[in-house]
């Protein structure tokens, strides 16, 4: 009885040693989830690797202003942001943008999360979420958007100016108008700044002005001298002159692997399915719009893919939907020679090809979307990789 108890009581020592450092364990993994110091709680420096948290739609206003936050420290326009929560902007009647007058040369991550409810009306150019833009804009996502303005507006930005980049946003549920140089994402896209990997779905783009006045609608901006890839739009365009589903011009500009599915609609000169006028390079594009349509009757100004090409612009690779209504006035425009992979029109595809059987194996290797940017399947228009929690639904209308 003696020795039985004594292996009793070891054994037992042994249990309570193994519970206590399960015990430990387990508590150490409830502080570290509990914890108060979590990096989302500290205010973050400013600088690349500790940058300003913002939380809420006073974080939001402060972004470039050079107040102080806090700590005491500015958050001017060359810092570094993100965005740590979703931020509902429904009680900000008139949006004054993030840096309205000079450039956000910083970067501001929005990390996924959601601003809702943008809402500006300006007659001051350079409008959006934010003014003007000369950093790093990326993985923002914008869910109703209402803008009217006057020149230079996009959801995003304003302008986005040399070196500036927007990359990986989604504007959902979009309704802007402005007289010049309007678009889904930017108004304006200049020399070697670049919108990559965005999209615009849901809503509509209205030109407000007269013609001369009225000119440069897109879906992603209302001018490109920089660089468009990887974007697609579902909104539906209309403008007086020079609208496209990605660019109302491409001013020497470079857009790839971008495809549209709403309408293209505007009134006199440079109406197209990707661009309204080139003088840069299109390529790898598939305009896939029910219809491109111009009001008033021209000549060489309407087209599937550019309403023309000038100053030795390009339009090469480019695919546009077979029976898609291409009109001027109320005349069906011929495609004649220019339906092919160089021509204004670009090449036909079907629905089995885009969207219905054939798909994946279409768009990665005929049209030649990269498989690093994009995910394909058989039965679906491409989305774009890089949205983890977002639901992407492009339809072809």
């Amino acid at each position: 009885m003696k020795n039985f108890n004594h292996i009793n009581f070891n054994s037992m020592k042994k249990y309570i040693f193994i519970l206590a450092a399960i015990l430990m364990v387990a508590m150490a993994g409830f502080n570290a989830c509990g914890k108060k110091n979590d990096p989302d709680d500290k205010p973050g420096d400013g600088s690349t690797g500790n940058p300003f948290k913002v939380a809420n739609v006073a974080d939001l206003k402060r972004v470039g202003t050079g107040e102080e936050g806090p700590k005491g420290l500015k958050w001017e326009r060359n810092k570094h942001y993100r965005q740590v929560a979703d931020i509902n902007l429904s009680g900000e009647s008139n949006w004054t943008p993030v840096c309205p007058s000079d450039f956000f040369s910083g970067t501001y991550d929005g990390d996924g999360y959601t601003i809702s409810n943008l809402t500006i009306s300006r007659t001051e150019e350079y409008s959006g979420l934010f003014g003007k833009v000369s950093g790093k804009v990326a993985n923002v996502r914008l869910d109703g958007v209402e803008i009217s303005g006057r020149k230079s507006v996009g959801s995003v930005a304003g302008i986005i100016q040399s070196n500036g980049t927007i990359e990986y946003c989604s504007v959902n549920n979009v309704n802007i108008s402005a007289t010049w140089y309007m678009g889904g994402i930017a108004g304006d896209v200049v020399n070697t700044a670049t919108v990559n990997a965005c999209m615009v779905t849901g809503g509509t783009l209205t030109g407000t002005g007269t013609v001369q006045i009225d000119a440069g609608i897109g879906g992603i901006t209302g001018n490109n001298s920089g660089t468009i890839k990887n974007c697609y739009t579902t909104v539906d365009i209309t403008g007086l002159e020079y609208v496209g589903g990605i660019a109302g011009f491409n001013s020497g500009g470079s857009i790839q692997y971008c495809y549209v599915t709403g309408r293209v609609n505007g009134v006199a000169r440079g109406v197209g399915g990707i661009a309204g006028q080139n003088s840069g390079k299109i390529q790898s594009c598939v305009a896939l719009s029910r219809e491109v349509k111009r009001t008033q009757e021209s000549t060489v100004t309407i087209g599937r893919i550019t309403g023309e090409n000038i100053n030795s612009g390009t339009t090469t690779g480019n695919y546009a939907r077979a029976g898609m209504a291409l009109t001027a006035d109320v005349a069906a425009v011929p495609l004649g020679a220019g339906a092919t992979l160089t021509g204004i029109h670009g090449e036909n595809v079907s629905e089995p090809d885009y969207t219905n059987g054939n798909a994946d194996k279409w768009w990665s290797e005929t049209a030649g979307f990269p498989n690093s940017d994009w995910l394909f399947g058989a039965s679906f228009v491409p989305r774009l990789k890089g949205f983890d929690k977002l639901l992407q639904d492009p339809m072809v209308k």
